[in-house]
């Protein structure tokens, strides 16, 4: 077997370690710092300025989920005209996503469609980014890519470079801690989907199954205390430690279907990611499972189960603790989506799914779901 691995120029974690962020930016940096609609109400936003206190800072608070373009439009202006020299990202995976973009993207010409729709080509490394996550489940602080979405057409893909990994990434647990428990579910179901779908992917190596296996036991151990409140802080670190651990595993080995067709299914019907993962997981896995029953057998005993139908049980297990429907029917999912979602998931994602779905399977997989 041949691999080679790629992660963030520094990846840091452990509770606290956000005070270390102002050692390890530029001394000279002028910092955009983008933060989620939250902060500001939740005191983080002021946090965050006073540890920048001694850096030229401009703030920019809130960006919608699922990122649009003209959201990544407004972070590219701001940067160009403060001449920002680095960009700070806390939030969820849309903050994080749609600041690395425009890390990436604020040195160039154009604006974020040119890029989108492959107008323009990303040359190199943009400008020091770093990205300090606030919910466990998108592991985007750790990926070289982001998820965008262009509304207008309710198209939702990647831009991606190599580049576009950040400088540093920290994880802090604590930073977690105000994320609701409805938030919490549907981002470690997302993460625990990513540690799921990067075991059995076919580009996975050793080491990516070794990060995923940690990443999924950690997460289906720790996933529905971390959904009580006040937060568990034990689960919590668990469950930063498992999204982090995933995200290093997927960024090598790729996904499979259920990112495939999360993401097309998801803009159209304007469902979140996390709880979109979480429906189409086990239908995804048992039209997998002829393909990976080794991987699979293999996941269940890391995660603490004796076979495959149990490991699924377990999950389902779950989602009825969280609430988390078995079907996309309260979402009006119906026949007419169908061709929208088969004609837009045919993804890189999709291509490392441990068995080629033909159309007609997928429509299988999409009718048990309305």
């Amino acid at each position: 077997m041949k691999y080679s691995l790629s992660f963030p120029g520094r990846i840091i974690f452990g509770a606290g370690t956000v005070k270390d962020l102002p050692d390890l930016i530029p001394a000279d940096a002028r910092i955009l710092l983008v933060t989620g609609r939250h902060a500001e109400k939740d005191g983080l936003l002021e946090f965050m300025q006073h540890l920048l206190i001694g850096f030229e800072t401009t703030s920019i608070c809130g960006i919608e989920a699922e990122p649009p373009l003209y959201e990544v439009d407004k972070l590219i202006q701001a940067g160009r005209y403060s001449s920002s020299t680095a960009i700070i990202a806390v939030g969820g995976g849309s903050v994080i996503d749609a600041a690395k973009t425009a890390a990436a993207l604020i040195p160039l010409e154009g604006f974020t469609a040119d890029y989108f729709y492959d107008r323009l080509k990303i040359p190199g490394k943009g400008l020091f980014f770093a990205a300090l996550p606030t919910t466990a489940g998108t592991g985007a602080e750790i990926t070289p890519n982001a998820v965008l979405t262009d509304t207008e057409v309710s198209i939702k893909k990647s831009i991606r470079h190599q580049s576009m990994f950040a400088d540093i990434a920290i994880i802090d647990p604590e930073l977690t801690y105000s994320s609701p428990p409805a938030l919490t579910a549907a981002s470690g179901l997302d993460a625990f989907t990513q540690a799921v779908e990067s075991y059995i992917s076919k580009g996975a190596n050793t080491v990516t199954r070794l990060l995923a296996g940690k990443s999924a036991s950690l997460i289906m151990a720790n996933l529905v205390a971390a959904c009580q409140a006040p937060p568990a802080a034990a689960a919590r670190s668990a469950m930063a430690e498992g999204s982090m651990l995933g995200a290093m595993a997927f960024t090598q080995s790729g996904l499979g279907a259920v990112h495939g067709l999360a993401h097309p299914l998801g803009a159209k019907l304007k469902i979140p990611h996390g709880l979109c993962c979480a429906v189409l997981l086990i239908p995804v896995l048992k039209a997998n499972r002829p393909s990976c029953r080794p991987q699979l057998k293999e996941l269940a005993l890391i995660c603490g189960f004796d076979s495959a139908d149990s490991f699924l049980a377990g999950i389902a297990g779950i989602k009825s603790k969280l609430n988390i429907p078995d079907t996309f029917t309260k979402f009006g999912m119906d026949e007419e989506h169908f061709n929208f979602i088969l004609e837009n998931c045919r993804s890189g994602s999709m291509q490392k799914n441990p068995r080629k779905f033909s159309d007609p399977e997928l429509l299988e997989i999409l009718k048990g779901l309305c």
